[in-house]
């Protein structure tokens, strides 16, 4: 939904259709394997997410590295995840809920999504944090969690708002704590981590979105582009129809965007082997 607000935008200032292909699998990598492969001269663009950032810790030989295989333009947005319970659940707060996992060390139940995700590690960093092992679940992305969460097959997850919106206003879901150092504006009620004492760890586990092109694509044509895409993440009814999304726009410079990428892999890799985690298929 992201991808295709900012390309409708993008052809109504540049007056061409820019097109957007859906292309999964792998935990994202076709998607960016096909931008990698794709000729540099400003026709192919790639969304690349969090997930990116954890490609040489999944895949053998396949790097994804930022001004290597791709140029970065600039971020789009972060997706703020919510520390999301059943609603049966017998806890009504965060402190409640950390009370609760103590209780029920090494059968607690949650939402793996993604192997390697934001939403993985972020939860094993929540459940190591306060010294306690749960069982993951695998499930195939968010939504598929947040309807799992809803049904009551797990008992939390970390997860964006646009996949657990549906639960919430359904009375299925309690959103006990916001990873992120501010409210978020959809749910201003719900409290932040640092406001519940969760590891600041977890913030950087949100989720986030960048543009992204071949390397070797021209620099004139990342310029347009990244002026083109801040003025139009900028724009006050890009940012109200993002909201209803669970996503807070963000932009910077190509420079930045890169940064920003490399300093993303570098704190993921640190986590992992915090964890002790693996995240290469078995």
């Amino acid at each position: 939904m992201l991808a295709r607000l900012v390309a409708q935008k993008l052809g109504e200032r540049t007056g061409q259709q820019f097109i957007v292909e859906n292309k999964p699998g792998a935990s994202t990598r076709i998607g960016m394997d096909s931008v990698v492969r794709a000729p540099p001269d400003g026709y192919t663009l790639g969304v690349a997410n969090a997930v990116s950032a954890a490609f040489p810790l999944m895949f053998d030989g396949f790097a994804f590295a930022p001004g290597k295989d791709f140029v970065a333009i600039t971020p789009l947005g972060r997706a703020p995840s919510f520390l999301a319970v059943r609603n049966d659940l017998p806890v009504k707060n965060a402190a409640e809920f950390l009370a609760y996992a103590k209780a029920n060390s090494g059968k607690i139940t949650f939402a793996a999504g993604i192997h390697g995700s934001p939403p993985h590690v972020a939860s094993l960093l929540l459940m190591k944090s306060i010294g306690v092992t749960a069982v993951a679940v695998p499930y195939k992305g968010n939504a598929p969690a947040a309807l799992a969460l809803g049904a009551g097959e797990i008992d939390f997850a970390l997860l964006e708002y646009a996949s657990v919106r549906p639960m919430v206003e359904r009375g299925a879901v309690r959103l006990l704590a916001v990873t992120e150092p501010r409210r978020f504006s959809a749910q201003p009620e719900v409290p932040t981590g640092a406001d519940v004492g969760l590891t600041p760890d977890i913030e950087g586990m949100t989720p986030w979105f960048m543009l992204v092109a071949p390397a070797r694509t021209p620099a004139a044509v990342v310029s347009l582009l990244n002026t083109h895409v801040r003025e139009i993440l900028l724009a006050k009814d890009v940012q109200d129809k993002l909201v209803p999304l669970g996503i807070q726009a963000e932009t910077s410079t190509p420079a930045e965007a890169a940064a920003y990428f490399q300093a993303k892999r570098d704190k993921l890799t640190v986590l992992v082997r915090e964890l002790n985690l693996s995240l290469k298929e078995p």
